[in-house]
């Protein structure tokens, strides 16, 4: 048992350092139950069936957010929102479909499996300034400086892949596997280096904007001074990749099992359109809107109501001088959104176990953890639950529920790790759902798993 532990460590030690900054999506139900997609949470969990293949389009699809600001505070805003706000915040923001998912066992001990997904994950940062001047307006700091964005202000992900995995059971005890794929970059956005600071003059409708941003920007679309346009997006799929997740499983006895997976190691070149910021210190002014420019005493008083018009004004003087500071770039190489899982389970019972898992992210080279405990339930062949807690730090208390749904060869399956998102409207700011739909073939054989999932 020690000598596995020591690999167990060693697996972890020599993958870790390949982490590179970006943002990541979340799995924390979804991989305790019975279904064939737990091979992409863990490549090397069980899978308990000879075959599956994915319903079209459906065979997967996870959405979720965690925001600093609750549902509540967007739609009632007021000065309490800002005794949440931190000093520096961050929205992310990620999406999954797989079109295409099946596999079948060979040989009894080996499952292959062909999976095909498009994904995208998003990470917007800004700081408690930009907070106090959306509620507050810029009266109430005249003559100060406020800061908007710090360096990790933006960075967005979109690719579709197409893998292949492997999954070999050694025994009851020990399985392991491996997912190989093909990436073919979408979009790409992200900032090195970013400050945006506004000073209020002596006036209040005096704005200075000054700026800083570095960064990159490439995807199958085309920018420039016009705007965005859509042209020859076939003869724009140029950017290609790869990367692996990697899992292993050990039942250490009849009591406890440890499992660990790094998942999305690898990278994309971003050759498309690739274009890019280098603005060091750059500064212009916004004329903001004064009282007589929207109240204009005419006698007729709605008709000549305008505020919109000149909101749009400094909109569009911001947006321009962004995109006349867009250049050509060359082709450069991104890491791909990572993270790992660590867990364990503890078996009351042959079909009863109490789960642990330990999440970690990095998000623009800052490391973000999470966790969560569970506790599951086989209820024959045909329906198994999970239930448990996501601890983050923003929240601890996060319910949610896990159901698959099994009847002969059909399979429907949802999790839900921010249950109380549903419940409490008002002050839901973590979302994430995944669901799907499948055909599975059962086992031919009555084998009775003394691993993960035991009938």
């Amino acid at each position: 048992m020690k000598r596995h532990i020591k690999y167990l460590v060693i697996f972890l030690i020599v993958l870790l350092p390949s982490v590179k900054e970006g943002t990541a999506q979340e799995s924390y139900l979804l991989k305790e139950l019975r279904i064939p997609q737990v091979a992409q949470e863990n490549p090397g969990s069980v899978i308990p069936y000879d075959a599956h293949i994915c319903f079209p389009l459906v065979g997967k699809i996870h959405v979720g957010v965690n925001s600093p600001i609750n549902y509540g505070d967007i739609m009632t805003v007021s000065d309490k929102l800002l005794d949440r706000v931190k000093k520096n915040n961050a929205i992310r923001i990620w999406g999954q479909i797989d079109p295409v998912h099946f596999g079948f066992r060979a040989n009894k001990k080996n499952y292959i499996s062909i999976t095909t997904a498009i994904k995208t994950d998003a990470n917007i940062s800004f700081k408690k300034d930009l907070a106090s001047f959306m509620i507050k307006g810029n009266g109430p700091f005249e003559g100060k400086e406020l800061s908007f964005l710090g360096n990790d202000f933006l960075l967005v992900n979109s690719y579709a892949e197409i893998g292949v995995g492997y999954n070999r059971e050694v025994n009851d005890d020990i399985s392991f596997g491996v997912n190989v794929k093909y990436l073919l970059g979408l979009f790409n956005a992200y900032t090195s280096k970013a400050e945006l600071l506004l000073y209020t003059g002596d006036k209040y409708h005096e704005l200075n904007v000054s700026h800083t941003l570095q960064g990159k920007m490439a995807g199958i679309v085309k920018y420039d001074s016009n705007g965005v346009r859509v042209e020859d997006i076939y003869e724009n799929l140029k950017n290609h990749g790869f990367a692996i997740d990697v899992g292993a499983r050990y039942r250490i006895n009849r009591l406890v099992e440890i499992n660990a997976s790094v998942l999305d190691i690898g990278l994309i070149r971003w050759k498309t359109n690739a274009k890019q910021y280098n603005v060091i210190d750059k500064t212009f002014s916004v004329v903001g809107i004064q009282y007589d420019d929207v109240f204009k005493d005419t006698g007729t008083a709605i008709s000549n109501l305008d505020p919109n018009g000149y909101l749009r004004e400094i909109a569009d003087t911001i947006t321009n001088n962004f995109i006349a500071d867009l250049e050509e770039s060359s082709s450069y190489t991104k890491w791909l959104n990572l993270r790992f899982n660590v867990g364990g389970s503890i078996y009351a019972s042959p079909n009863d176990r109490f789960n642990f898992t330990f999440t970690g992210k990095f998000i623009n080279g800052v490391f973000v953890p999470s966790g969560c405990i569970s506790y599951h339930r086989n209820c024959g062949k045909w329906f198994d639950f999970v239930v448990g807690n996501t601890f983050k730090t923003n929240a601890i208390f996060n319910p949610g529920v896990g159901l698959n749904l099994t009847l002969e060869v059909f399979q429907i399956y949802l999790a839900v790790d921010y249950a109380n998102t549903f419940i409490f409207i008002d002050r839901a700011r973590n979302l994430n759902v995944a669901l799907g739909v499948n055909f599975v073939a059962p086992l031919s054989k009555a084998k009775v798993f003394k691993a993960s999932y035991p009938y």
